[in-house]
């Protein structure tokens, strides 16, 4: 009997050292199971956090890309509207509507960087709004050239009325001994074959500049001194040729107003003078085909004419 009780004593401290043995495994086995869970849950919820992140992105991308094409699509329309008789401009224009052209290609593929592509559509539509007001200057210039061509038309019908009463008036002049004559007056339209070349044209598109001739006749009654000489040139369209129809290409002659060819300063000195005159062909206008009308005026009157016939 004692010696059972005494084996039975011996096994009890084993089985509590086992015991404890196996609540320290279960402890640290459910610290790291759930140290794993915990893991788990923590990726995860940084998963979800990153794609909501892509999808957000992904989004507010197509938003932008939509909102990109509307701009393009709309500037393309702009520029479509964009009418102008500047050829300059007009090239620029074109330039621009290709560029926008080739965007629009950019986003339909896929190949566009967002950032840059909405900087380029801002400054397309800047360029746009400086072409606006450029046009809308040039039209609004065009209307006053317009308006000044119609009145010169207008004073150049009035003159013819008026044709009878001045040449009354000039020969009074004449009659006084106070107006400067011309003579020998000729005209001759220039080709430049080179910097000391020209030959004589009647094709008006070979001719670069037309040559007005004459001499002052002597006369001790009239003052000495400085003149304008102007010589004013109607085209065979009815239009006085002129570098510029503005105030400053302006001159008074007959009492009339109208634009001047060519001006000359010459000092007079009551000698017989031979005087030479040229009209020059504009940089962007040919000289038209046909009859050409031209007078030299100096004093306010016209002191000589002559036409020439263009082919």
């Amino acid at each position: 009997m004692e010696t059972t009780e005494d084996a039975q004593q011996e096994q009890k401290p084993k089985r509590n050292k086992l015991f404890l043995y196996l609540f320290f495994f279960m402890t640290i086995a459910c610290a790291v199971l759930a140290w794993m869970f915990w893991s788990q849950k923590i990726k995860k919820d940084e998963d979800e956090v990153q794609l909501q992140s892509v999808i957000t992105n992904n989004i507010q991308i197509t938003q932008e890309s939509e909102v990109v094409k509307r701009d393009l699509y709309q500037l393309q329309t702009e520029y479509d509207a964009l009418k102008t008789d500047d050829e300059e401009i007009k090239k620029e224009i074109e330039e621009k509507k290709t560029l926008i052209e080739q965007l629009q290609k950019q986003v339909k593929a896929g190949y566009y960087d967002i950032s840059k592509l909405k900087k380029e559509t801002k400054t397309l539509r800047e360029i746009m709004q400086h072409f606006v007001v450029e046009i809308d200057s040039l039209n609004t210039l065009n209307k006053k050239l317009i308006a000044v061509n119609d009145s010169v038309s207008t004073e150049l019908h009035s003159e013819k009325q008026k044709s009878s009463t001045l040449q009354t008036e000039k020969d009074k002049l004449y009659k006084m001994g106070s107006v400067i004559k011309s003579s020998g007056m000729t005209v001759t339209a220039l080709n430049i074959k080179s910097k000391s070349k020209e030959d004589g044209t009647q094709k008006a598109k070979k001719t670069d500049k037309i040559k007005i001739a004459f001499k002052l006749s002597e006369n001790q009654i009239a003052p000495k001194g400085k003149r304008d000489i102007y010589v004013r040139m109607v085209t065979p369209d009815g239009k006085e040729w002129t570098e510029s129809a503005d105030t400053d290409h302006m001159f008074t002659f007959n009492k009339a107003k109208g634009f001047y060819a060519s001006k000359k300063i010459i000092t007079y000195t009551n000698e017989e003078m031979p005087v030479e005159m040229i009209v020059k062909k504009k940089d962007n206008e040919e000289f038209l085909p046909g009859k050409y009308l031209i007078e030299v005026n100096m004093d306010n009157i016209t002191i000589g004419s002559i036409s020439l016939e263009l082919e």
